[in-house]
């Protein structure tokens, strides 16, 4: 039987988990040594920081926009456990991202892209915490204590509004818990009680399992 064109199923959501290497201006470069093309029906790109790769810079982070909006369906940009650029300079993200409200979220950060000013923001509306929640986020022994102090907050907020948490990882910065039954920080900073926290880990207990 003969297909009369090309099929388009859409691709709800591409994971690189630890294997991203980088963007060379057209193909994902994987830690392989493989490129991936662009895919024109992807919805949501989630890239966790390579191996070799912690950093990234803001041509970097442009070109994955780039890389994301040759689909129609996408919508979101997830960048994981990575370094951002503290911003990104306005004139050089990509108009049709602004046209069609991409959002690029920060999960090391519990911050999205202003993709008018290029700043990192705080969401200030439901329905981008609630879309924030619903894909995990972390608190790294490695951040500064301003990052850290805004991810608790973030947490707060979601759980005052019953936002269901869907995933809270304590990257190594787990110290101990107090007699109130919060969270202390190896930096010394308290994560309070979070009542919508469906899932939460620490590499702590990674190494009792292990």
């Amino acid at each position: 039987m003969k297909t009369t064109g090309i099929l388009n199923i859409p691709i709800s959501k591409l994971c690189l988990q630890w294997s991203f290497r980088g963007f060379d201006g057209k193909y994902i470069r994987l830690e392989s040594g493989l490129s991936l093309s662009s895919l024109s029906s992807v919805e949501k790109i989630s890239i966790n920081a390579g191996i070799q790769k912690q950093e990234f810079t803001e041509e970097e982070v442009i070109g994955l926009i780039n890389y994301g909006i040759k689909s129609p369906r996408f919508k979101e940009l997830w960048l994981r456990n990575c370094k951002l650029p503290s911003s990104i300079k306005p004139d050089i993200i990509p108009e049709e991202s602004r046209s069609r409200n991409i959002k690029v979220i920060s999960s090391r950060e519990a911050r999205l892209l202003d993709l008018i000013s290029g700043q990192w923001r705080k969401p200030d509306d439901i329905q981008t915490i609630t879309e924030m929640c619903s894909g995990g986020l972390s608190i790294h022994r490695d951040t500064s204590e301003s990052v850290q102090r805004s991810v608790i907050e973030f947490l707060v907020e979601a759980s005052n509004h019953d936002i269901p948490i869907f995933q809270v990882s304590l990257v190594w910065s787990f110290s101990k818990i107090d007699e109130d039954g919060n969270i202390i920080l190896s930096s010394g900073l308290s994560l309070p009680i979070i009542t919508s926290i469906e899932d939460a880990h620490t590499d702590r207990e990674r190494e009792r399992n292990e």
